[in-house]
């Protein structure tokens, strides 16, 4: 057989596994065809934060990520403001699980508060797709609601290449490949050990407790700031460019038509900064002072705020974790007597 022929049943051969693959994998996970763009989401609300909301009447709702979680004290806070405070951190998060709390839990409540506050840091509200991947995109389906149109275009599908979007489309393997994962995952984790007689439960206990001894926790935080890095990519510094594709008007919209106050805290942070953070720094500062009902409380360079209050560049401990709060207690003092 000359090589030519050798070409064309290989790719004859090819194309037919592609088919049989794709039919195999469109029934294995129930996936139409062409697929839809965009994420599919869960119809559950997590809506514990909903109740809480609800049932405490709060006049402020804080809404971040674990910076929020390690650098707040909920009780200490109400108390030093004399007002109800409810603090909704959410570890891992971005954008888009904020944009997707504030509209389906915050706004989703029968009840809405006075002030919403969002702790920020660098370029974070101008990147959509920060912390939506992978194990991250759990957080948005938490709060998100079967269909959010707004959040699929900006957070996913502009973020797609032209073939990306095709594949998604039209070749099941790309658009399944989640899902196939964790099966692959799931055999590597429970099959094999199950031939040694060790059954679904053993596993998790073993597994847990290998990983609960090892892992170093200076070395997840130090994972936790590289993984920060895309806040850095020189794209992020555009903030002209990056505004109008990014979650940030979308917020502040929902909080003015539900007649909320909309307090952006910037967090500090120590540690090196890229030169172009400034400019950026400066247009985001002038595009919230713009804003009806919009505040911004910067604490990037405030000398109130010292490495002690750190345990990493990020996170405050619990000495700074008090110290912080009554800062914040503070400066909210102006704002809610106002």
């Amino acid at each position: 057989m000359n090589s030519k022929k050798l070409f064309v049943h290989f790719m004859l051969a090819s194309l037919a596994l592609l088919v049989v693959s794709s039919a195999l994998i469109s029934l294995r996970y129930n996936l139409p065809y062409p697929a839809k763009l965009g994420p599919e989401f869960d119809v559950v609300l997590k809506y514990d934060d909903m109740v809480a909301i609800e049932n405490t009447h709060p006049e402020i709702v804080m809404i971040g990520d674990s910076v929020l979680e390690e650098g707040v004290d909920e009780k200490q806070l109400s108390e030093e403001l004399g007002v109800t405070v409810h603090r909704s951190p959410i570890p891992g998060s971005g954008t888009a699980a904020w944009y997707l709390f504030m509209k389906n839990i915050v706004y989703g409540a029968d009840y809405h508060p006075k002030y919403v506050v969002v702790l920020f840091r660098h370029t974070i509200l101008t990147v959509p797709e920060y912390r939506t991947g992978g194990k991250y995109f759990y957080l948005l389906d938490d709060y998100a609601r079967k269909e959010e149109p707004l959040v699929a275009e900006i957070v996913f599908i502009n973020q797609m290449t032209p073939f990306e979007k095709f594949a998604e489309q039209y070749i099941p393997a790309y658009t399944a490949r989640v899902d196939i994962r964790e099966d692959l995952d799931n055999a590597l984790r429970y099959k094999i050990p199950a031939l040694a007689g060790c059954d679904r439960d053993c596993t998790d206990q073993a597994v847990g407790s290998l990983f609960g001894r090892e892992v170093d926790p200076i070395a997840l935080n130090l994972a936790q700031e590289d993984a920060a890095k895309v806040l850095y990519d020189p794209k992020e510094f555009d903030f002209d460019r990056q505004i109008d594709t990014s979650l940030l008007p979308h917020m502040i919209r929902l909080a003015q038509q539900n007649g909320s106050t909309l307090i952006f805290v910037r967090t500090k942070i120590f540690g090196p900064e890229p030169a172009e953070l400034k400019q950026y720094t400066q247009k985001l500062d002038e595009y919230l002072a713009q804003q009806e009902g919009v505040i911004l409380l910067d604490y990037e360079n405030d000398p109130r705020i010292l490495e002690s209050f750190y345990v990493d560049s990020l996170h405050n401990n619990p000495y700074g974790k008090h110290e912080f709060t009554s800062i914040l207690a503070e400066d909210f003092k102006t704002i809610i007597t106002r």
